[in-house]
């Protein structure tokens, strides 16, 4: 691995460290999901500046609110870095009641999609019924598939301003070509909207998605199960090279599995290979040459892909064990 992956992902398993210290009741994938949006802007877990940021959210929500739930952590970690923290909570509170009159329901994921509004909070009113414009289109195409989850994906397209007639047929169409191999499933449908946001030819971009599946698992990952096709999704817009990108996800999957914290019992082998690729597509990113608009629309896409992801598995999780 290159140098800078090799820190990135020392500054991942620290991180992760730093968080379960603080959050302690949380899970093992919350713990890794907010290490990993650290990442994103590569900076180091603070202690003081997490605990500040759940001091925030006690001081200023209810035992029941949304920001109390399963997105607490990672909110906390967002406010806690901020100066003006408490503003920006406020502004969540806002998005959140706008997403809501909107037509919502209340999730597990809408306040993490109401933290994400919080960048458009000048026009959230807008936003928010733009997105739950989106969101009846998806719920159209794919009734059984969509879910609370994919709030997040309707803020996003509603926030950069994607237009349907171009965003959904493209969604469609690598949608149509997934589904040929990986099923019509939530991780396929992740899949093509994270293709869909892009600009490149949506059927391209599902074939070299499916290479590169193919290629991490010819590397070594023997893994069937499909979390990761959404972030392999997001690489192939990227551009990268596929053999060397799928090698390097396959070694960052072996270091972390030597790691505490990353065992069968505590994370499981496909979460292990999720937090591999998250990395690997952080560092894909900020190593692109990117102009500034297009790498904070490939930033939001990418945190709401490894949100989705890592809270749909807690919650199915959450589900399973219940019955």
């Amino acid at each position: 691995m290159q140098s800078v992956t090799v820190r990135r992902t020392e500054q991942f398993i620290e991180n992760r460290k730093r968080i379960e210290r603080t959050f302690r009741m949380s899970t093992p994938q919350i713990h890794c999901l907010c290490a990993l949006l650290l990442g994103l802007d590569d900076r180091d877990a603070d202690l003081a500046s997490i605990r500040r940021g759940k001091k925030i959210l006690k001081k200023n929500t209810g035992v029941f609110s949304a920001f109390r739930g399963l997105g607490m952590a990672p909110a906390a970690i967002k406010l806690g870095e901020r100066s003006d923290g408490e503003r920006r909570l406020n502004f969540a509170k806002d998005n959140l009641r706008k997403l809501k009159a909107a037509g919502f329901a209340p999730t597990d994921y809408l306040g993490p999609a109401a933290f994400l509004m919080a960048k458009s909070h000048d026009r959230a009113d807008a936003v928010a019924e733009k997105a739950h414009e989106n969101y009846l289109e998806m719920r159209h195409a794919h009734r059984i598939l969509t879910g609370g989850e994919d709030v997040m994906y309707a803020v996003l397209f509603a926030m950069y301003d994607a237009e349907k007639d171009v965003l959904f047929p493209r969604a469609d169409a690598a949608m149509d070509l997934l589904s040929e191999r990986f099923g019509r499933s939530n991780a396929a449908q992740a899949a093509s909207f994270a293709i869909a946001l892009s600009d490149q030819p949506a059927d391209a971009l599902a074939q070299k998605t499916e290479r590169l599946y193919d290629l991490v698992r010819e590397a070594g990952e023997k893994n069937r199960e499909m979390l990761d096709l959404p972030l392999l999704a997001f690489l192939a817009s990227l551009d990268v090279p596929e053999e060397e990108t799928a090698k390097t996800i396959r070694e960052l999957s072996l270091c972390l599995k030597e790691e505490k914290g990353f065992s069968m019992m505590r994370v499981g082998r496909s979460q292990r290979l999720f937090y591999a690729t998250s990395i690997a597509a952080i560092d894909a990113m900020l190593a692109a040459p990117l102009d500034p608009n297009t790498l904070a629309k490939k930033r939001d896409l990418l945190q709401t892909i490894m949100l989705t992801g890592i809270l749909l598995f807690v919650v199915s999780s959450m589900a399973a064990t219940a019955h």
